[in-house]
């Protein structure tokens, strides 16, 4: 029994220990990077993988990359089997070989011991500008990847210890700000060799047999988590549909439709009857589509599952070739983290709302705003930012309402919004406003989170921005007889204060000294009745400049005066809405 015990003890403290390397890792990847997009957004994800590439932990940063880290490690597998050794450092973006999207560089690190390769450190970052035809990576106009950025298929970058210096300068060579990109790039190699040191330190403690028994454990265990959620639900198939604005050539709405099937203990995604590839970049390469659809199926069977290759297993997950979820190469896929990727989760979300909606929020905003680049007038150099001040808003979920201000579902508890002033600092623009949205907010039991009024002037003569994103006609969906949420809006007000309305897509627009870009973000989707809200709670949001008066009283049925809640009104005109 002791023995057992012990056995149970020894384990927790070696899975607490591989989560606490990989938040370690993370930290150290924030704190030592040059770039905004890490050190401000931490636009990033960390994670380990077993000797055969098996996602064993990550960091709670993007999921989209963290999910798809498993891939480039098996990529690397498959290409330097036998050529592994110690000191080695990998270098990968390829989205039709093992990446996301061409600016999120992955690094991997092995580790070896006693001739045998026991993990991989994974650390896969967005970077500011990775070539191709415009500053910044995300391309509108590209009808191919080639005209995305450079691609990095699985290759050395350092071999045992020395880096390839023919290979940093060939990369180097092909960015705008090379010196941003080396700094990060080490920056993610040295948090790979923090993870490496905590796992060597590890090894001190316990033999490499017996973190592999773990290892072999934990995923195990998070397979029979998700066997035993997925069995809770009845057998049958369940039917999701979202749409994608339009790729930004043609104005159609493209769908993306999810069949969930459900057998006892098997869970398959079949998204057949998708659209099939288009010739804009919201095609989503095999990977983001599968770490997509692993996202939504396990944000459905519960937050206790460890996300990791082993609930991964349980979940099987088809796209049919040719579609606009795996299209073919070279089809352009810069936006597919944001757009489709936030697509396909909502679509599980919707196909399955009917047996987890406890779980289940309602539509989330989608990202939608502009890239901006040029020469800063008060150093001369060249700069690449975005407008990650711009999020959206969540959906309400049963219990409460949605959370404002977060990154779309894709990027969930992910990206963060940098502080005001030191987004002043790194960019020539002054922020006029930033505030919550009024009536943005998807109306419910449990409304969505409100939008967000963002607007900023740029100063110089060489400014450039480039939009793009989605949710301009398609709204975040309401749930359970909520109202959905509002629509993204970009505004561009000149000198002579003539406003035109930017689209979701649109190619290198350059913008002249004192013009004022505002970006109204969408409020998230509304959960449940609205005349079922607590006319208290309406009579707060109408205090706090959440929704107006006007919108208490259509939408909720909420009368207020002066005086506060008039309540006899107020369930009179409950009952004649109902009736």
């Amino acid at each position: 029994m002791n023995a057992k015990v012990d056995e149970v003890i020894e384990r927790s403290v070696i899975a607490n220990r591989l989560d606490t390397i990989t938040k370690e890792m993370g930290y150290a990847l924030e704190k030592s990077s040059r770039s905004p997009i890490f050190a401000e957004a931490c636009d990033f994800a960390c994670g380990i993988c077993n000797g055969k590439g098996e996602l064993v932990s990550q960091i709670n940063g993007i999921p989209i990359l963290a999910a798809a880290g498993t891939f480039s490690v098996q990529e690397v597998i498959k290409k330097y089997s036998g050529q592994i050794h110690d000191g080695d450092v990998f270098i990968i973006n390829d989205p039709y070989q093992g990446g996301n999207h061409l600016p999120d560089i992955g690094i991997i690190t092995p580790l070896i011991e006693n001739g045998e390769i026991l993990f991989y450190c994974v650390s896969r970052a967005h970077h500011g500008d990775i070539g191709g035809s415009v500053a910044g990576s995300y391309n509108p106009k590209a009808t191919e990847i080639f005209q995305e950025g450079l691609r990095i298929p699985p290759i050395k970058l350092i071999s045992q210890g020395q880096i390839i210096t023919e290979v940093q300068e060939l990369i180097l060579r092909n960015v705008r700000n090379p010196q941003m990109l080396q700094s990060d790039l080490w920056s993610q190699i040295g948090a790979n060799n923090i993870g490496i040191a905590r796992l060597r330190e590890l090894l001190n403690h316990y033999s490499g047999d017996r973190i592999k028994e773990t290892v072999e454990y934990l995923l195990n265990h998070a397979e029979e988590l998700t066997l035993q959620a997925i069995k809770r639900i009845p057998d049958g198939e369940y039917f999701g549909e979202e749409w994608v604005d339009d790729d930004g050539f043609q104005a159609d709405p493209i769908k993306i439709k999810v069949t969930v099937k459900v057998v006892e203990e098997k869970m398959t995604l079949d998204f057949s009857g998708t659209d099939s590839q288009v010739l804009g970049f919201v095609n989503s390469a095999l990977v983001t589509s599968t770490s997509a659809a692993w996202i939504g199926a396990l944000w459905a069977l519960g937050s206790h599952i460890p996300r990791n290759s082993g609930a991964f297993r349980a979940i099987h997950v088809f796209l049919p070739k040719g579609s606009l979820l795996n299209p073919a190469d070279p089809a352009p896929v810069t936006l597919s983290t944001l757009t489709p990727a936030s697509e396909i989760i909502s679509a599980i979300f919707q196909a399955l709302q009917s047996v987890a909606c406890e779980q289940l929020p309602a539509g989330f905003g989608r990202y939608c705003g502009p890239s901006f680049y040029g020469i800063d007038p008060r150093n001369h150099e060249f700069y690449v930012g975005f407008a990650f001040c711009a999020l959206g808003s969540g959906g309400g979920i049963e219990g409460r309402d949605g959370n404002p201000y977060m990154a779309p579902l894709s990027n969930y508890g992910g990206v963060r919004a940098p502080n005001i002033e030191v987004n002043e600092i790194q960019y020539p623009h002054l922020t006029l406003c930033h505030e919550l949205e009024m009536d943005s907010a998807g109306s419910g039991m449990w409304r969505g989170g409100p939008g967000i009024r963002y607007s900023l002037k740029f100063y110089g003569d060489n400014t450039n921005i480039v939009m793009f994103g989605d949710g301009m006609k398609i709204p975040p969906f309401g749930s359970s007889t909520g109202k959905p949420g509002s629509l993204n809006q970009v505004e561009l007000t000149s000198i002579e204060e003539q406003t035109i309305y930017l689209k979701s897509k649109e190619g290198a627009r350059s913008l002249p000294n004192g013009e004022v870009l505002t970006i109204i973000s969408s409020g998230g989707g509304g959960w449940g009745d609205p005349y079922q809200r607590d006319p208290e709670l309406v009579r707060q949001d109408v205090q706090d400049g959440i929704i107006s008066l006007l919108k208490a009283r259509q939408d909720y049925g909420v009368i207020l005066t002066d005086k506060g809640i008039d309540q006899e009104q107020t369930e009179k005109l409950r009952y004649m809405r109902r009736e």
